[in-house]
Formats: structure tokens, C-alpha cells, sequence
């Protein structure tokens, strides 16, 4: 059910984006900038909203701002949501986490795992993006991972990822195609790191 209402979103929010696209190139060729605060709020809420495919989310704020100021906005937009849903399950749900730790062998073997390796299991889980951030933040405060390492790794493990968002709407923008190249690139960095990571833990 989780895996089709997510589905769901994805459709509708490429549906929407399709059906307003003559909207939307307007506004990104406008001038005047005087709704930046109305559209830093925004995508806050979209990048706390799972399912909502923030890439799209962030090209497009990468051709309206610029790779510079798409990327600032991306960053701090999307950490801020991380921080929010962080705290949101963590004051709602954090009894659940302790439940099911104490049921599942398991999970709680993996939770082990996860506890004494945090800041690198959540780096390397927002730079590789093998999990929905939602269900990384959602983890992260319903089991109460300190905030400290959960809000540090993510911040560094989303520069690259918004990097490459804002990059790429900044350059459809202008025409370019420049941005294939740099896909590609980090298609290659996102291979290695997670064969390096691969490589590491087998042999611990």
C-alpha cells in the first residue's frame, strides 16, 4: 500500500508539473524575485512530504535561482524538512521504536549495527539514495538517533545530491547539455562509494 501511494505522488506531482509547464518557464524567466520566501517555505514542505520527487523539486528551483542559489535553497530546504520529520516522529512515535527493538531480534541486531556506525550509515545512506530520505528521517527519530550526527551527516551527505539537482535545472534552463556529463559522473562517484562501503564492512 506505502509503495503505491508513493507511486501515486510521483505520478501526480510529474502530472501537475506537465500540465502547469507553461506556468511554470514563466516564472522561471521572470525577473522579479519577490516570492523567494513564499518558495523557500514550499519546498520545505514538499521535501518533508514522502513520496514527493524532490529532484524535480530541485531542478526546477535550480533554473529559477541558479546553480549558486538553487543549490543554497535545496540544501537548507531539504535539511530543515529532515530536522522537522526528524522531531515530529520522534515526539510521536519514539515508544513504537523501543517496542519493536525489544520484540525483534532482528531488528535489533540491525539497529545495533546502525547505533555504533551512525554517522557514516547515514552519510552514505543520503549520498547513496538507496532509501527514501523520509524513511531515513523517520528512522532516525522514531528509534532517537542523536540529532547532533543525524543532522551533520545530513547535511553533508545532501551538497552533492542538491549540487547535482540544482546543476541540472540550471542548465536546461540555458539549453546546455553539459548537465549529461555531470549525471554520468556522479552515477560513477554513487558506484564507487558504495563498492568502497561494500568492500569495508565485509571485511569487518
Amino acid at each position: 500500500m506505502i509503495k503505491w501511494i508513493i507511486a501515486s505522488l510521483n505520478i501526480a506531482v510529474m502530472l501537475v508539473i506537465f500540465l502547469n509547464m507553461d506556468v511554470l518557464i514563466n516564472w522561471i524567466d521572470a525577473k522579479e524575485n519577490n516570492d523567494f520566501i513564499v518558495v523557500f517555505v514550499l519546498t520545505v514542505g514538499l521535501a518533508a512530504v514522502p513520496g514527493i520527487p524532490f529532484g524535480l523539486v530541485g531542478a526546477l528551483i535550480g533554473a529559477k535561482y541558479g546553480l549558486l542559489w538553487g543549490s543554497v535553497m535545496n540544501i537548507t530546504a531539504s535539511t530543515l524538512a529532515a530536522a522537522f520529520v526528524y522531531f515530529l516522529f520522534r515526539y510521536l512515535l519514539n515508544s513504537l521504536g523501543t517496542a519493536l527493538v525489544k520484540r525483534n531480534t532482528s531488528f535489533r541486531r540491525m539497529h545495533e549495527f546502525i547505533k555504533h556506525h551512525t554517522f557514516w550509515a547515514l552519510l552514505i545512506a543520503r549520498i547513496i539514495p538507496v532509501m527514501p530520505a523520509a524513511l531515513i528521517n523517520s528512522y532516525a527519530g522514531v528509534f532517537g538517533l542523536p540529532f547532533k550526527i543525524f543532522i551533520l551527516s545530513t547535511l553533508l551527505g545532501k551538497i552533492p545530491v542538491m549540487l547535482v539537482f540544482a546543476y541540472v535545472g540550471s542548465n536546461i534552463r540555458s539549453g546546455s547539455t553539459a548537465w549529461m556529463i555531470v549525471v554520468v559522473i556522479y552515477s560513477l562517484f554513487l558506484l564507487m562509494v558504495y563498492a568502497v562501503y561494500q568492500l569495508y564492512y565485509i571485511r569487518k
